[in-house]
């Protein structure tokens, strides 16, 4: 299976774009991540992913100071158009094939009010997704980081994405949030494996690089996505414990069980 490495955590914030870019690609990685890539023209992040050979997979929508995604908060459907246009425009531009919409703190909001705030919202996404080729993903998000968010259990996802009933409308599966709500990993990810597009893993302690051997639930997800023909990413979503090269040696585990193909140059060869 391939590995993606998440450019935005995986450096401190003073670390530049490119110098990120250059350090991933030195490590045999082919495929990136990126958070929030809005601070920047597009064209900027463009040039140093092809100066260094990398593949964007996923961004996410933007967020603010004052909030955390607006797909599922009813005074700010304009806001999450406008917003969901910009990110729309930035995985063109950017050859990225999936968006993860942000749905928002709705601790506050009766349920049936921000579920349909959210289907309509997906609905305009979807159609103005129509034949870019780019893949919309929800993603559960762990009430510990996140208390009040739209939803924690993938389970709760896999029920809006099949409501939805798109094939342009996915899941999003971490490893982390599942293992922090302490949901039975593998089961968890069975159940709802027919939806999955993509992957990310970290530590459930501290988000720091997977500890498979005190986690080994993770090194059996792994091997079931192997077994069952997962054709998507996994996606290097934490922030490294030290450097991050020093941080890629769990790597070496997934290689002896013969799950890591990519990054190349890496110990995991």
């Amino acid at each position: 299976m391939r590995f993606a490495a998440n450019l935005s955590l995986l450096f401190p914030e003073h670390v530049s774009f490119a110098e990120r870019c250059a350090r991933v690609a030195a490590q045999g990685f082919s495929y990136v991540e990126m958070l929030f890539p809005y601070d920047l023209h597009p064209q900027e992040y463009l040039l140093p992913l092809e100066d260094h050979g990398l593949q964007p997979l996923l961004i996410n929508t933007p967020i603010e100071a004052d909030h955390f995604g607006l797909a599922a908060l009813p005074e700010a459907k304009e806001r999450f158009r406008a917003d969901f246009d910009r990110a729309l425009h930035t995985a063109y531009s950017l050859g990225v094939p999936a968006i993860h919409v942000m749905a928002g703190i709705t601790q506050h909001i009766e349920a049936q009010h921000w579920q349909d705030t959210l289907q309509e919202n997906l609905s305009y996404a979807l159609h103005q997704a129509t034949g870019t080729g780019i893949t919309l993903q929800l993603e559960a998000l762990n009430r510990r980081d996140l208390p009040g968010y739209a939803y924690w259990n993938p389970a709760d996802v896999l029920t809006i994405v099949q409501a939805m009933n798109s094939p342009q409308l996915k899941l999003q599966f971490d490893f982390y949030h599942s293992l922090v709500e302490g949901l039975p990993l593998l089961e968890t990810l069975q159940s709802c494996r027919d939806m999955v597009s993509h992957v990310q893993i970290a530590d459930p302690a501290q988000r720091h690089e997977p500890n498979l051997q005190q986690h080994p639930e993770m090194l059996q997800a792994l091997l079931y996505l192997l077994n069952t023909q997962y054709l998507g990413s996994i996606g290097c979503e934490y922030k490294p414990a030290a450097q991050f090269e020093q941080g890629l040696k769990f790597l070496v585990i997934l290689q002896q069980a013969g799950l890591c193909t990519t990054p190349e140059h890496t110990s995991c060869t």
